[in-house]
């Protein structure tokens, strides 16, 4: 099944790195049919980035307040809650432009998404050392993504 992992933020904004940190963990290890990413972007480019694969991991940070940092969840588009994203005041969001995507008529949207969001504290310290109960739930995420990739 081919596959992409896109880890998004930005290794420059503590917290925000984290999705970044595991794509360049695991883009260290051989695979076989999964294309590894790093990006800042979201909406439409996102999407976009998707497209043509079967299966699409997404490893991101979340800010949500309800849970403690550090705290993992797996979820889907269908659990996923539009965010705010001030890096582009016109992009559409994610699940907009899956919705758009897939009204295209074409079958180009894979079925099979899914997002690591990864509870933070920090997304506007420009720092490149993430807090420190990110920084211990790293190897858990990674821990996590590895497994998905494998299954």
């Amino acid at each position: 099944m081919k596959t992409i992992l896109i880890g998004l933020g930005n290794p420059l904004l503590t917290d925000d790195a984290v999705g970044i940190r595991v794509a360049k963990s695991l883009d260290s290890e051989s695979w076989t049919d999964v294309d590894i990413e790093e990006a800042s972007v979201g909406g439409m480019e996102l999407v976009e980035m998707m497209l043509g694969y079967e299966r699409v991991i997404i490893v991101d940070s979340i800010i949500t307040g309800k849970k403690e940092v550090g705290t993992i969840r797996r979820i889907t588009p269908e659990d996923f809650k539009e965010t705010r994203n001030v890096s582009n005041l016109h992009n559409v969001g994610f699940l907009q432009a899956l919705k758009i995507w897939s009204e295209t008529g074409d079958d180009i949207i894979p079925q099979d998404i899914v997002i690591y969001a990864v509870e933070v504290d920090d997304v506007y310290t420009f720092s490149e050392t993430m807090t420190p109960r990110v920084e211990e739930a790293l190897p858990k995420v990674i821990e996590q993504v590895r497994d998905e990739l494998n299954s």
